[in-house]
């Protein structure tokens, strides 16, 4: 997670256009600073005290060198190439969405609403990816077949191991994402259960 805040612009980790005004800047600067508090049980989860530690100093760098007007400007001279290009990613990524009516949650979505996300496999997914993780070094680290993890992810019934060993993945799945196992594994089970009811009817 540290490696992919890092490479992002400061305009991209206060979730501001490199238009934004200084008012804006100084809103996104407070959501930001509230989202990553020590006493965040969303946060906790997801971080160890040592990331939110450094994610906080990246935060506070961010606004710092966006609120002054000279530091910004010498920022954005120095940055131009990239922040034009994840300016343009981003307008891309919104319009898809905006076409798909249902995109990938944001990261602040994340963050706020953990503690009410329904664990199912799609969910799963979009934490992976907002993390910047691929799925492959989620195999690698917990030595689930790759296949297995496309299964729970894709939620295909089909192809999903027997239920001890589905147990058994989640929890792994879920420590390396610094998740509740025991949350992922009641959503998803739960999940798959109302789904199975609603496919008989």
């Amino acid at each position: 997670m540290i490696k992919w805040i890092k490479d992002q612009t400061y305009y991209e980790i206060l979730e501001v256009s490199p238009e934004a005004s200084p008012r804006d800047i100084q809103k996104a600067y407070e959501h930001a600073k509230e989202t990553f508090r020590y006493d965040s049980l969303a946060i906790y989860t997801l971080f160890s005290k040592e990331e939110i530690e450094e994610i906080q100093g990246i935060i506070e760098e961010a606004y710092r060198i966006l609120m002054n007007e000279a530091t910004r400007k010498e920022y954005d001279e120095a940055h131009c190439e990239k922040i034009k290009n994840s300016f343009e990613k981003v307008h891309a990524q919104r319009e898809k969405q905006d076409e798909e009516r249902e995109g990938p949650l944001s990261f602040k979505e994340i963050t706020l609403h953990l503690e009410e996300m329904e664990f199912r496999g799609k969910t799963l997914k979009e934490i992976r990816e907002r993390l910047g993780i691929d799925l492959k070094l989620i195999s690698e680290g917990t030595k689930i077949p790759i296949k297995f993890l496309q299964a729970i992810e894709e939620e295909d019934p089909s192809r999903l191991p027997p239920l001890v060993y589905l147990k058994g993945f989640l929890k792994a799945y879920a420590k390396l994402l610094h998740l509740d196992p025991q949350k992922v594994i009641e959503g998803y089970l739960r999940f798959l259960d109302r789904e199975g009811g609603e496919k008989k009817r």
